[in-house]
């Protein structure tokens, strides 16, 4: 059973907490099939001074995310063919992956969809219809502590 987070609301659940070794850029990558949500995201995280791709389907995911080692992966679950809780479960699966940020970005918000994203390796899960302040709140928190702890080690 997940531990609530005292930031968690009814649409963003963190149920691991964010290594700090694991956000020295700001890359992210959104997964979406619905394109139009998937570059709308993308451009708000620009906006936030987020290095952001976006790509509209399964296909490649895994090998580009291998290959631009984003911190963190956006993922809509119900996408046709291969579905965001089984690319979870390949990006965990990859030694070149494993360690990424995994975000659910989806519609499935009931108490078993949440569990079920869990057990695929998800770290955090935001509901559909998306409040975008939210998901970028989790995006900086991860992003400030792990500057906070490269300062730190810097002293």
């Amino acid at each position: 059973m997940a531990t609530k987070n005292p930031r968690d609301s009814d649409d963003v659940l963190q149920w691991r907490p964010i290594p700090t070794h694991m956000s020295n850029h700001r890359r992210v990558l959104v997964v979406d099939d619905y394109a139009d949500a998937a570059d709308a995201l993308q451009l708000l995280l620009y906006a936030n001074g987020f290095e952001c791709r976006a790509m509209h389907g399964a296909e490649d995911v895994c090998e580009f995310a291998a290959a631009w080692q984003p911190f963190a992966v956006v993922l809509d679950i119900a996408m046709p063919g291969v579905d965001g809780l089984e690319l979870a479960r390949r990006l965990r699966a990859s030694p070149s992956t494993s360690h990424m940020l995994l975000i659910a970005c989806t519609g499935y918000a009931s108490q078993s969809d949440r569990e079920r994203a869990r057990e695929a390796g998800f770290d955090a899960h935001c509901a559909k219809p998306l409040t975008p302040q939210r998901l970028l709140a989790l995006l900086k928190r991860a992003v400030s502590e792990s500057d906070n702890v490269q300062r730190n080690d810097g002293l």
